[in-house]
């Protein structure tokens, strides 16, 4: 009998959402500023980064450890918004509205959250620590048909310096996924904290 409650298959990709990170006090917790959606996403790839180094001990392996070092990501989007243009790649608008590209400021680090489907239930994503790169730019000419062009961003998922979290995932019907996309990321919840 097939467990309903389980995916067995997962895809797609919608609401994604950014929250910059503003500052960070002196154990490296990170205050976010205003969460911000990013329409349009066509794709998004997380690659696991990371070693397992053998130590030899006995003629063998005698212990293992495994470094997280987090992710290096990629994002497709239809076209990136105004706010992560300024928030996070820290483009200047003038008094004109012209964007100014700045190549002695440093981008914003930042949290993004977004979901995919499932054959039974949608799964909700958040990578606290991410850095993004500037997308390039490319066009070409029109057609018989109108072919869109897509912004492409490849970004670092890096660990939390105050508590070493990289990533949190929630599930639909889980308490935490309906507050996904609050006025900050999701923080841990203790499961043996006290309820009020």
């Amino acid at each position: 009998m097939s467990d309903k409650t389980t995916n067995k298959v997962t895809f797609g990709l919608s609401n994604v959402h950014i929250w910059p990170i503003t500052s960070t006090d002196d154990t490296g917790k990170p205050t976010y500023g205003t969460v911000f959606a990013q329409p349009g996403a066509t794709e998004m790839s997380f690659d696991a980064e990371g070693s397992s180094d053998p130590f030899y001990a006995d003629d063998g392996i005698y212990y293992r450890p495994v470094s997280n070092t987090g992710y290096s990501g990629k994002l497709t989007v239809a076209d990136l918004v105004s706010a992560f243009r300024t928030q996070i790649l820290k483009e200047i608008v003038d008094k004109n509205g012209a964007i100014f590209e700045n190549a002695d400021v440093q981008p914003s680090e930042f949290a993004i959250a977004f979901e995919i489907k499932g054959d039974v239930k949608k799964r909700r994503f958040l990578f606290y620590r991410c850095l993004a790169t500037r997308p390039g730019i490319s066009s070409s000419t029109k057609e018989d048909k109108i072919d869109p062009n897509k912004s492409e961003l490849d970004f670092s998922a890096s660990p939390r310096i105050d508590n070493g979290y990289v990533k949190v995932t929630a599930e639909e019907g889980d308490a935490a996924y309906s507050d996904w996309y609050g006025t900050a990321p999701y923080e841990y919840v203790d499961p043996n904290a006290a309820t009020s």
